[in-house]
C-alpha cells in the first residue's frame, strides 16, 4: 500500500526544489473564501462545494453552498418563507447561529438564490435551517 508520505518522497526525488506544494484544506472543511455583497455589506463567505441534484430533481443541475461568517445578527429578525432545508442536506456542519446563501443552477441555467439560517428548530424531528427573505 502506498502512503502519502511515499509518494511525496517520489515526487521530491522527481523533482528536487521545482516541486511546489500548497495546503488546499481551510478551517471547517471549505473549498475556498469568498467575499459576497448581501443588502450592500460585505461577507466573508466560506465555500463548501457543490451537489448535484439532477437525478432527483430533472429542472436542476445542482445547487451550491456558502456560510456566511458573522451574519447571523445582521438577519435573524428577517421573515421565514416557510421553506426548511435538513441539516443532512449540507455538505457540512451546521450550528445554530449561522447563515448560508444557497444558489440553486437549473437546467436551463437560471439561478436561483436562497438565504437560510439556522434557528435551532426541527421539521419531524431533524434539525432544520428556514429560508428567510431579504430586501435586495
Amino acid at each position: 500500500m502506498t502512503t502519502i508520505h511515499d509518494i511525496t518522497n517520489q515526487l521530491n526525488a522527481q523533482y528536487g526544489e521545482a516541486l511546489q506544494t500548497k495546503d488546499l484544506t481551510l478551517v471547517d472543511g471549505a473549498y475556498r473564501v469568498d467575499t459576497l455583497q448581501v443588502q450592500g455589506k460585505e461577507y466573508t463567505a466560506s465555500y463548501f462545494g457543490k451537489t448535484d441534484l439532477s437525478e432527483i430533481f430533472p429542472d436542476y443541475q445542482y445547487r451550491e453552498f456558502w456560510r456566511l461568517e458573522s451574519a447571523y445578527n445582521d438577519f435573524k429578525d428577517c421573515p421565514t418563507t416557510d421553506n426548511v432545508l435538513p441539516y443532512n442536506n449540507y455538505p457540512m456542519e451546521i450550528e445554530k447561529g449561522q447563515v448560508f446563501v444557497i444558489d440553486y443552477t437549473k437546467a436551463d441555467g437560471s439561478v436561483i438564490r436562497e438565504y437560510h439560517r439556522a434557528d435551532g428548530n426541527t421539521w419531524h424531528g431533524s434539525p432544520v435551517t428556514e429560508e428567510f427573505r431579504i430586501a435586495e
